[in-house]
């Protein structure tokens, strides 16, 4: 997956120096989120379905039109995913997963829709490989005696896919997705590790403008 897409961006980057390529800066902010639940064997579950913190990025992508109303380009984005929502057991025993981030490579696809207004609108689609990063480590803390335990954890990268519509205005866009960054998490713990999917779902309203070369 890897190499595909590093020889796709290569390929998009060689047709982005000629005339006529676009560049979208935008910011994006989870309207909507959802982790997958991190529940070990034979344990209760460490993380609910919902997220603690907001969710936002910041992004860069390059296009050309390749086709009538038909823009091939590669893309880049920072995504700061925040944290899981945490669960804490009937024993004051509370289960923290580390907050995740990701820096996604990818080549995207926009088709803008031909009608005769200065509102044109589109739909998008993007697919690549998510760059995975934790902060922190898998914790455990007791709040009744007011102590913790951390465990070695590593995140996996994996796959970065998103479908969206959106509208453009005098080079200002706006637009509304549905993303899934994949990944999983290794904790090692004294009586063993465990392997869980934590990937993340979200539907992300983005604000951008887009520069004409």
């Amino acid at each position: 997956m890897k190499k595909i897409l590093l020889g796709t961006l290569l390929i998009s980057s060689m047709a982005m120096g000629a005339e006529g390529t676009n560049l979208y800066l935008k910011a994006g902010a989870d309207l909507w989120q959802k982790f997958d639940i991190i529940k070990p064997e034979g344990s209760v579950a460490a993380n609910k379905k919902g997220a603690d913190d907001f969710g936002y990025e910041i992004t860069a992508e390059l296009t050309r039109e390749v086709y009538p109303n038909l823009e091939i380009g590669a893309g880049i984005s920072y995504q700061d995913h925040g944290s899981p929502e945490r669960v804490t057991l009937d024993n004051d025993a509370r289960l923290n997963v580390p907050d995740l981030k990701s820096i996604p490579l990818y080549v995207t696809a926009k088709y803008n829709i031909p009608i005769e207004s200065a509102f044109k609108p589109y739909i998008k689609a993007d697919l690549g490989y998510s760059f995975n990063k934790i902060d922190s480590k898998f914790k455990v803390e007791d709040l009744r005696e007011d102590d913790s335990w951390e465990f070695s954890t590593r995140i996996k990268d994996g796959t970065y896919f998103g479908i969206g519509a959106g509208v453009e205005y005098n080079n200002f866009t706006t637009d509304i997705m549905y993303k899934i960054n994949k990944s999983q998490m290794k904790v090692n713990t004294p009586n063993g590790s465990f392997k869980e999917n934590l990937d993340y779902s979200r539907v992300t309203l983005s604000v951008g403008y887009k520069f004409n070369f």
